[in-house]
């Protein structure tokens, strides 16, 4: 008879006790004292405060901005990677914006894809072999702030393999965010005479609009990390110029389940705000307050308790990395599997 071993069972309960310990502290930490302490990560955004769009990283606390791009081009869009490893952008820097990959400290920047499209708002999948991003003709790019960009009105939702090979079009769209499971997308639907909110399902190949009579005019739609809640903001006094880009008096904030039940809202009507970003325990959010330039607040899943994070130029879209929170154990084989990180 063969004897085991004892090690790999005593691996596992160590395994299992620190996955306890940590699970209680992480719990200590966000709901002491009855308020919200915010876990410890790093914040992805872009900054303008040069004069020039550029990929920053900070603390959750705001402590600590870091240029990370440092380059003439216009870079948007940051979004980390399951692991956190890798930050996904857009960026000029070949004459049109396109799609690049870096890593978390802003080195070995790559372009994703072989050929040369216009490619906007990029979304990471949380097993990470895929990304959902916009795509548009660049033939059709119009000048806007001193840079080209595609209008709204004729961008196509696209997904493809993180390598950018086998690449899929989807439906008129943009702003994409992935549902936690990866088998769904969020997104801004495109092709209409207004902006509603829209579902892609990738296995069904089927899409469906939500509050589409309520509000029929938002941007930003952002899936929780943890559950069924979508975040958004609601446009007011939308329309698209005569170039097709959308234009809007302010933004307010709001969150509904994946069925469109249960709309609230998160941020005063006065206060402008868009953006949003889920934190990586699902429970506040970051956004931009565009008040005389944008800037990155941190807040409550009510919009309470704002904390402005920045305070030096332009800054606009936020993306939340946390360790602790973009990983969970599997029980059958004690690996790690990504819980989602807005990768949006």
């Amino acid at each position: 008879m063969k004897r085991m071993s004892i090690a790999p069972a005593l691996e596992v309960v160590s395994y299992i006790r620190s996955l306890i310990l940590g699970c209680t502290i992480s719990a200590l930490l966000i709901f002491s004292s009855g308020s919200v302490v915010w876990a410890q990560g790093k914040i992805v955004f872009m900054s303008k405060r040069d004069d020039n769009a550029e990929i920053y990283a900070m603390n959750t606390d705001g402590t600590e901005q870091i240029n990370l791009t440092q380059h003439p081009a216009a870079d948007y869009d940051p979004v980390w990677s399951p692991n956190g490893k890798q930050i996904l952008f857009s960026s000029d820097r070949d004459g049109i914006f396109d799609l690049y990959v870096m890593d978390a400290d802003g080195t070995n920047v790559r372009k994703v894809f072989g050929n040369s499209k216009y490619r906007w708002n990029p979304d990471w999948s949380p097993d990470g072999k895929r990304i959902a991003y916009a795509q548009g003709d660049p033939g059709k790019a119009i000048e806007q702030f001193g840079l080209r960009f595609v209008p709204y009105t004729d961008l196509t939702l696209c997904v493809a393999t993180v390598s950018g090979e086998s690449v899929e079009e989807l439906t008129a769209g943009f702003d994409p965010s992935w549902s936690p499971d990866g088998k769904q997308i969020v997104y801004v639907v495109g092709g209409l005479k207004h902006t509603p909110l829209g579902i892609f399902d990738l296995q069904r190949r089927s899409r469906k609009m939500l509050l589409l009579k309520d509000m029929p005019w938002i941007s930003d739609p952002v899936w929780s990390r943890r559950d069924n809640q979508i975040a958004f903001t609601k446009l007011h006094d939308a329309r698209f110029d005569g170039q097709g880009f959308l234009i809007y008096l302010k933004g307010t904030i709001y969150v509904v389940d994946s069925n469109g039940i249960g709309l609230r809202q998160v941020t005063d009507e006065k206060n402008n705000c868009s953006d949003p970003a889920w934190s990586a325990h699902g429970n506040g959010f970051i956004f931009s307050t565009r008040r005389n330039f944008p800037q990155l607040f941190r807040s409550d899943l009510d919009g309470r308790n704002a904390t402005q994070l920045t305070d030096d130029g332009t800054n606009l879209s936020p993306d939340w990395f946390d360790p602790f929170y973009s990983v969970s154990p599997s029980a059958q084989t004690l690996k790690t599997t990504w819980g989602r990180l807005k990768a949006n």
